[in-house]
């Protein structure tokens, strides 16, 4: 049982590191006499996303028990394509949702928090959090196949990048530099769970039509 959840709780801790650190490094990295006001528009973005976030997270705590349903299933992967295949048309049909009424969901957050920024922010953490969600489709083989520690590796892979993105851009971008952080952290995750997928648990997913 340790084998199979130990990786999973490092997988946890390096979760909350990429939830977190972003505005951390704003604090420390950004002038002191900006920083806050900088912290609060980004978190002002994230909400934002929220609609998004929302999704991920509640497709996530009903897919597990989903995907361990069905493991003795025939058919089992055709199914965790198909789970697949729809996750990718919900969160295209909310991302395009926010984009084009964008002007409508940022009254959400009060004129105060109105910055031109937003514009660019908002779609990179929403393609952030669709990523992310990709990331826990395709998080299904290691947890079947109990190599759990895979997991674990592209965790500490995806908080490594975070870090390291965030000290390389924030002192250019600011906290633009952070969501471009955010993005390319669960991007490559998504991209090394598809690929040690394929090695260990092959899913015929339909790339062709999801990213159509």
């Amino acid at each position: 049982m340790m084998v199979y959840a130990l990786p999973l709780m490092v997988a946890g801790l390096a979760g909350i590191t990429n939830e977190t650190i972003d505005r951390i490094l704003l604090q420390y990295l950004l002038p002191a006499d900006i920083s806050a006001s900088e912290i609060g528009l980004y978190s002002a973005f994230y909400k934002l996303s929220i609609i998004m976030t929302l999704f991920v997270q509640t497709f996530r705590f009903a897919a597990e028990p989903f995907f361990f349903s069905q493991e003795k299933e025939r058919n089992a992967k055709q199914v965790y394509a198909q789970v697949m295949k729809y996750f990718s048309i919900v969160t295209a049909f909310i991302f395009l949702s926010v984009m084009i009424y964008y002007d409508v969901v940022k009254q959400f957050i009060g004129s105060s928090f109105h910055d031109e920024r937003g514009a660019i922010i908002v779609p990179i953490l929403l393609l952030a959090n669709l990523f992310l969600g990709l990331y826990y489709n395709l998080s299904v083989w290691y947890k079947l196949t109990e190599k759990t520690q895979y997991g674990a590796y592209m965790s500490l892979l995806g908080a490594t990048i975070t870090v390291v993105l965030n000290l390389a851009l924030i002192p250019y971008l600011g906290f633009v530099g952070s969501a471009w952080a955010t993005l390319c952290c669960y991007f490559l995750m998504a991209v090394c769970s598809y690929f040690l997928g394929q090695k260990h648990y092959p899913i015929p997913y339909p790339l062709k039509r999801i990213s159509l």
